[in-house]
């Protein structure tokens, strides 16, 4: 009777384990854990030049120059801006103030700030692009060429101001309403429809994501990858159940012994703490729960809407800065063609070129007016001296000017305020000093911060965002870790209660021990 409650007890034991080992398995291909890991994986590898400190850093280094130049050009772009309609209103203020009448205040600012005040002339910028296709046309009358021939000629002989020219009206007509952006909104639902906005949704939620989860990135990915989790579980799962059926099918064949039952107990003891060991050694616990803060924290930033919004808001960005790079300063290019286009079209209507400028001046003011305004930087390097001579002319403290500008001129105001930074930077972005993109090249100017967002950052979230998906759906993933080292722990202490169980059994004696230990048989003879 004994042997036979032995051998059912030692079935029952195994049992227990074989349940064990079914439940994991259940769960990892129940979760679709494999796959889901996989993909979660790639998401890492995809992602990890992103989320590098020092281009988290130069994110931000670069968004707050893309919206310096936001709020720089906003008053500017279109009538909706407002500095246009306080272009009169200044003149007129200072020519009150000062007593000079509005002709004097005009040529006063001609003869010293001639930049400042072409730049005055000029705006808003859509009355430049709603000039451009007559002056497309009059230069193609004018010089017996084709519109194909003229694009071809302005590209070749003038490729700056043929740039700033082809994406001038793709910004001023995109301005209030980005092309393609589609259901773009802030993270509380506010809509993303125009290049401030743009600028806000960049700068106030996507940038933060990356330098708030920088950290957890970091701790996720680091020390080893995620997607041997769950092929491990099941394979822990399988040899769990291929163990326990063995040992099952050997106890229904009888008692075994004491040292059998305390060596396959070991093997269930072992099993455990080799995975409290790889739980503990690879830091599982805190890895996992950081993870699940990044997962929620990128998913607002994975809705399809927003990925979508984010390539129609980069192509935007990127048509900006193809439009200001040739103008912004000397380097661009732009300017030094300005003197060299009217020479050609003076050299090929014979005109001279004071005829070429009273022609643009008479039906193109506002293009003039901003061919004469280049480089924007000369426009900056003009401010200083023109709020000098406004604070003289004026009689007032630096402190009372800024203040009347803000309060009788917001628009203009807000330009002049940013134009400063923007300038400064565009060649040299502050805080950029040790940002690469992928490749490892130094990302400086605002061009290079342009093609860094729309080559190497939103593609993450293009290409990833399916993996993304499957990867949190289902459930979190902060629960592997524990209970890994649940079950690591559960097979612990169940592989010693095993030992225990099977020190307290009393080996069965063998029948050939027993036969010779009992009294010998008379024989019939004796």
């Amino acid at each position: 009777m004994r042997s036979t409650g032995e051998g059912r007890s030692g079935v029952l034991q195994w049992v227990v384990v074989l349940v064990v080992g079914v439940l994991v398995v259940t769960l990892v291909l129940g979760l679709n854990l494999i796959s889901r890991l996989d993909d979660g994986q790639k998401v890492l590898n995809t992602a990890q030049p992103a989320f590098v400190a020092q281009r988290v850093a130069g994110d931000r280094a670069g968004i707050n120059i893309i919206g310096d130049d936001a709020n720089m050009a906003n008053p500017i772009v279109n009538a909706q801006g407002g500095a246009a309609a306080e272009v009169p209103k200044l003149i007129a203020f200072v020519s009150q103030k000062t007593g000079l009448s509005q002709a004097a205040v005009v040529a006063a600012l001609a003869k010293n700030f001639p930049h400042v005040l072409a730049l005055l002339q000029t705006i808003p910028l859509s009355a430049v692009t709603a000039e451009e296709p007559g002056l497309l046309a009059f230069l193609e009358k004018t010089l017996h060429l084709s519109e194909a021939q003229l694009l071809g000629a302005l590209v070749k002989s003038f490729p700056a101001l043929a740039e700033a020219l082809v994406n001038l009206p793709t910004v001023t007509n995109g301005w209030d309403h980005i092309q393609n952006i589609g259901g773009l909104t802030l993270f509380n639902g506010t809509p993303v429809q125009s290049v401030p906005q743009l600028a806000t949704y960049f700068s106030g939620d996507v940038i933060p994501v990356l330098q708030q989860q920088q950290g957890n990135f970091e701790s996720l990915d680091g020390t080893s990858t995620v997607n041997w989790i769950a092929p491990l579980l099941l394979i822990i799962g399988l040899v769990v159940i291929v163990f326990a059926l063995v040992m099952i099918a050997l106890n229904l064949r009888g008692p075994l012994p004491r040292a059998v039952r305390i060596g396959s107990a070991s093997v269930v003891a072992v099993v455990g703490v080799g995975v409290v060991v790889l739980v503990l050694a690879l830091s599982l616990l805190p890895r996992l729960t950081h993870g699940q803060k990044l997962l929620d924290a990128l998913a607002p930033l994975n809705t399809t809407a927003r990925v979508h919004g984010d390539r129609a808001g980069i192509t935007m960005v990127s048509a900006i800065a193809d439009l200001e790079n040739p103008i912004m300063n000397a380097q661009g290019g732009a300017a030094a063609e300005v003197p060299q286009l009217i020479a050609f079209v003076s050299k090929e209507t014979k005109i001279p070129p004071s005829g070429v400028v009273a022609l643009l001046q008479k039906n193109f003011p506002h293009t003039l007016a901003l061919l004469q305004t280049l480089p924007l930087s000369s426009v900056s390097a003009e401010i200083p001296g023109l709020l000098a001579f406004l604070e003289k002319a004026l009689k007032v403290t630096p402190t009372e000017l800024v203040s009347a500008l803000k309060t009788n001129f917001p628009a203009i105001t807000q330009a002049i305020v940013n134009l400063t930074p923007v300038v400064n930077g565009w060649d040299n972005v502050p805080g950029t000093a040790s940002f690469t993109n992928n490749s490892g090249a130094p990302v400086r100017t605002v061009p290079a911060v342009r093609s860094y967002f729309s080559d190497e950052l939103i593609p993450v979230l293009e290409t990833q965002r399916n993996n993304y998906w499957h990867l949190v759906s289902t459930s979190d993933i902060n629960f592997l870790g524990p209970l890994v080292l649940i079950i690591g722990l559960i097979v612990i202490a169940y592989g010693l209660l095993m030992i225990l169980l099977a020190w307290q059994v009393v080996d069965p004696r063998p029948k050939a021990t027993a036969a010779a230990g009992a009294a010998p048989i008379p024989s019939p003879a004796s």
